[in-house]
């Protein structure tokens, strides 16, 4: 069903929610200027974990899908995700994990609501990464940038309404000015991590590994061989891994 959470700054969040039998739920954080379909695989992840017996909520980060207007930031997301979290915890879910994607990941690693026991992030952002934006914005949205701190990106999700987001300069920092040691250091919940093997590629994984021995609670790496950065063509070992992960993390019905 559709819901609407509403976040101590007053932002409107869609979501859409569906009921568990017990009081376990998993919680979505979705990627940089998605929405909580994720291209579907969010989608196809939420039903494997309701078949498991997870109440599931997938909701839009501020600023896209169906929420309110916001500009794009890590701060908000993760005022977005505590949000959803403690909605869930009212509804009668105070057992929750976190299936993060991404640029979610960060939200999640960072903002850690205090009802999440357990987290799967898969694409993880764990340390500073230098993105080439000239590849990826126009010229002109560069300029909007440096000069008003803020620029327009359009919506190319499937079957959105919404025009466009709003990014800013603080969104490119949030990339580029990760401390790995601040971030992995305070988290306080068990975490896999996991990455497709195009991954490998990339400083993602690299930068994981290094990373790893820096997390204080029960966490793994695993690497879905034949995926791309998306997971979308290994959803079915990524819905594996990660309830074999919840099933040990996560406490019981009972």
């Amino acid at each position: 069903m559709e819901v609407t959470i509403t976040t101590p700054r007053g932002v409107r969040l869609a979501g859409t929610f569906e009921p568990g039998p017990g009081p376990r739920a998993v919680l979505f954080a979705h990627g940089f200027l998605s929405d909580r379909h994720s291209s579907l695989r969010f989608d196809i992840l939420a039903s494997a974990y309701r078949t498991a017996g997870y109440a599931t909520l997938q909701f839009d980060f501020s600023g896209c899908g169906a929420s309110d207007e916001d500009v794009v930031t890590v701060t908000n997301e993760i005022e977005d995700l505590r949000s959803a979290s403690a909605w869930l915890s009212e509804q009668g879910y105070p057992v929750q994990a976190v299936h993060a994607h991404s640029f979610g990941s960060l939200a999640a690693l960072r903002g850690q609501p205090a009802d999440v026991v357990a987290m799967v992030v898969t694409g993880a952002l764990t340390g500073p990464l230098n993105y080439p934006w000239e590849q990826i914005f126009s010229p002109g949205q560069l300029d909007e940038l440096e000069t008003h701190g803020v620029t327009r990106v359009p919506d190319d999700n499937e079957a959105s309404t919404r025009e466009y987001s709003v990014i800013s300069r603080e969104t490119l920092a949030d990339y580029s000015l990760i401390d790995q040691h601040e971030l992995l250091g305070k988290v306080r919940v068990p975490v896999l991590f996991l990455y497709g093997e195009a991954d490998e590629e990339t400083d993602l994984v690299a930068m994981a590994r290094e990373g790893l021995r820096l997390v204080p609670t029960p966490a793994r790496l695993q690497i879905v061989t034949g995926a791309q950065h998306g997971m979308k063509d290994r959803l079915d070992v990524v819905a594996e891994l990660a309830l074999a992960w919840f099933a040990e993390h996560l406490p019981s019905d009972t």
